[in-house]
């Protein structure tokens, strides 16, 4: 099973054959040897095992296999029937690379530097309610009239796998189901230029 070889049991029981996966002999292990806090034959007090009963008749429900669903098998149901409509079906995306670990506080530093100061003056902003500031940027720009920035482009490497393949997604890129983080990274930087 699964590409490993397994020791088993082959059984008939009821008038059915029954396979029980056994262990090895190296895979047996005595708990007291490898867990050495375990606890030992402890004695409950009668409180202690009334409060348990009640926990367990107040926890315990009738067993009805019709209440609960196999639902990756309805998944892959319902694949099959988009795959026969001829609907086209995009794999699932891959769980998320690692990107390594930020530091917030810088992170956090360099976002604030980045609002304080403008670019080129190196001086600190100043904000519309200054006077000094308000006259010279109605002078710049008179009322009526706003001026319109580019935004800024994005860094992608810092973004996850996931975050891309949206990305991608939104941007309609052919092809991204199947591109690894990097190809994701490359595809949405050509696509915006």
């Amino acid at each position: 099973m699964r590409q490993h070889e397994y020791l088993v049991a082959l059984k008939s029981e009821n008038g059915l054959l029954t396979l029980h996966t056994l262990h090895w002999a190296d895979e047996i292990r005595d708990p007291k040897k490898e867990i050495d806090t375990l606890p030992g034959n402890a004695k409950a007090s009668e409180k202690e095992l009334k409060m348990a009963e009640q926990l367990i008749g107040a926890m315990s429900m009738t067993w009805d296999p019709e209440e609960f669903h196999d639902t990756f098998q309805e998944k892959v149901a319902a694949l099959i029937e988009a795959k026969k409509a001829g609907e086209t079906v995009e794999k699932a995306e891959p769980a998320a690379e690692p990107t390594g670990a930020v530091d917030l506080m810088e992170a956090l530093r360099a976002s604030v530097e980045r609002a304080g100061s403008p670019k080129g003056t190196g001086g600190k902003a100043t904000t519309s309610r200054n006077a000094a500031g308000s006259s010279k940027a109605a002078a710049k720009n008179p009322p009526g009239k706003k001026r319109i920035r580019s935004a800024p482009k994005e860094d992608l490497s810092e973004l996850s796998k996931a975050d891309l393949y949206k990305k991608a997604a939104a941007g309609n890129l052919p092809g991204r189901s199947q591109m690894s983080r990097s190809d994701l990274q490359k595809a949405l930087a050509a696509s915006r230029t």
